[in-house]
């Protein structure tokens, strides 16, 4: 319990306190937040206990998934860390910890060559799956089509394989009520015409009424969203709200 951990020494808490610290929350937000930060400096093996008692608590807290994750990854313990990812990544759809796991796939595929490009690739198709529609999603969907755009291509017919694909993540992506969604219409737009003045017309004229439409309902949804606070701690109702 997480009480039993804030007890734990050269912490913030020290054993003097454990009559007051057994008998505290265990969803005292504020000791588990303090509990974490400390935490940050400790070795791996005396901090993963800790991390799976707050995790225990707090299961929905993707700040805390991405910090015990990311400590397995800077000591390049790639195989504790994708079972880390495995047990949070879809009970914890935040953008965050998502670019966390896709930085974390990119480093582990950089020198596969193109069998590490194309595992990468699927990584980002996967991502965008779960949290694709997310309103803060905008720069993952910049980050794919800058990948898409990176590959290396042998052929015409991979080069226009490579320009289809990258069409239809754009065309994708504007369809997503986020903050990057005019700077996404924007770089559509002149990828169209890099390709073909013709055809971009046409496709431009089709999708320039549903670009405006995730536009408009961005601007809707800022005013609900702004106050937000995205890393708040989820914890069981008081039962005191009224409405």
């Amino acid at each position: 319990m997480l009480h039993s951990v804030l007890s734990t020494p050269n912490l913030v808490l020290s054993r003097r306190n454990s009559a007051a610290v057994a008998a505290m929350d265990i969803y005292n937000v504020e000791a588990a937040e303090i509990l974490a930060h400390e935490t940050l400096n400790l070795p791996i093996g005396e901090a993963a206990p800790i991390y799976e008692k707050l995790l225990a608590t707090f299961p929905t807290a993707a700040k805390y998934w991405k910090q015990y994750v990311e400590s397995y990854i800077v000591t390049n313990d790639e195989e504790t860390a994708k079972q880390i990812f495995s047990r949070c990544l879809l009970t914890c759809p935040h953008i965050n910890l998502w670019r966390c796991y896709i930085n974390f796939i990119k480093k582990v595929n950089s020198k596969r060559g193109s069998e590490g490009l194309e595992e990468t690739k699927k990584a980002f198709d996967f991502m965008l799956n779960y949290v694709g529609n997310d309103v803060a999603s905008g720069p993952v969907w910049m980050e794919y089509i800058a990948f898409l755009k990176s590959m290396p291509v042998m052929t015409p017919q991979e080069e226009s394989h490579r320009m289809t694909t990258i069409r239809k993540v754009y065309q994708k992506a504007i369809l997503v009520p986020t903050s990057h969604v005019e700077q996404l219409w924007k770089d559509y737009d002149n990828f169209e015409n890099s390709v073909s003045r013709t055809l971009a017309k046409g496709l431009l004229s089709e999708y320039q009424p549903k670009f405006n439409s995730a536009k408009a309902v961005y601007r809707e949804r800022k005013k609900y969203i702004d106050d937000i606070d995205w890393g708040m701690l989820a914890t069981p109702s008081t039962g005191s709200y009224k409405v």
